[in-house]
């Protein structure tokens, strides 16, 4: 029989990773934005539903909470980087927080929403409804239309297609994001707000 440890409640969710991120942009009243995402599911076949969870506070889920649609995307390893720094800086203080940190848009054929054109996935969402639970809130999405790189074909092809995987975040010297690879690869990127 398997020996168990106790984990501390506050931890839980690290038994989920490594999770792959998603890119949640949203466009309204002249300003984009987007930010990381590391939890989100499909929910639901028919209607084709899926589910992101985010921090009521961020100013990318108050736009998308206005525009009522938004976009998802899916962003190889090679743009770790960019995810970070999405995560590091508020759409507040940013007219377009995509282009600031490096990437490009198109507007989608269906919601009118940034597109990350360096995606390699992306899925067009009309809100449907927002849930709380405690920290966070379930932004729910009818799926409108899905597009994908030529690595996907019904599943992804692994050896074409290297995503994210979060892995969490370090606590050791200063708090850094930890992101691998299929392929072995990782980055330690530091969060900024930190001295």
């Amino acid at each position: 029989m398997t020996e168990w440890k106790k984990i501390e409640l506050s931890k839980v969710h690290r038994l989920f990773y490594p999770q792959v991120p998603v890119v949640v942009t949203v466009e309204f009243d002249g300003r984009i934005a987007g930010m990381p995402a590391i939890w989100c599911t499909p929910l639901s076949f028919n209607p084709p539903l899926v589910g992101v969870a985010v921090a009521p506070e961020h100013q990318t889920f108050k736009m998308l909470v206005d525009a009522k649609t938004f976009v998802i995307n899916w962003l190889e390893f090679k743009y770790a980087k960019e995810v970070a720094q999405l995560g590091e800086i508020s759409a507040r203080g940013h007219p377009n927080k995509l282009a600031y940190v490096g990437l490009g848009t198109m507007k989608g054929s269906n919601t009118s929403q940034p597109l990350i054109e360096q995606a390699s996935a992306n899925v067009e969402c009309r809100l449907t409804q927002k849930c709380d639970f405690g920290t966070h809130k379930l932004v729910i999405g009818e799926v409108l239309s899905a597009s994908a790189a030529d690595s996907f074909d019904e599943y992804w092809d692994f050896a074409r297609y290297n995503p994210i995987l979060y892995a969490g975040t370090s606590d050791q010297k200063k708090k850094s994001w930890i992101f691998r690879s299929i392929r072995g690869e990782e980055t330690i990127i530091p969060h900024k707000d930190e001295n």
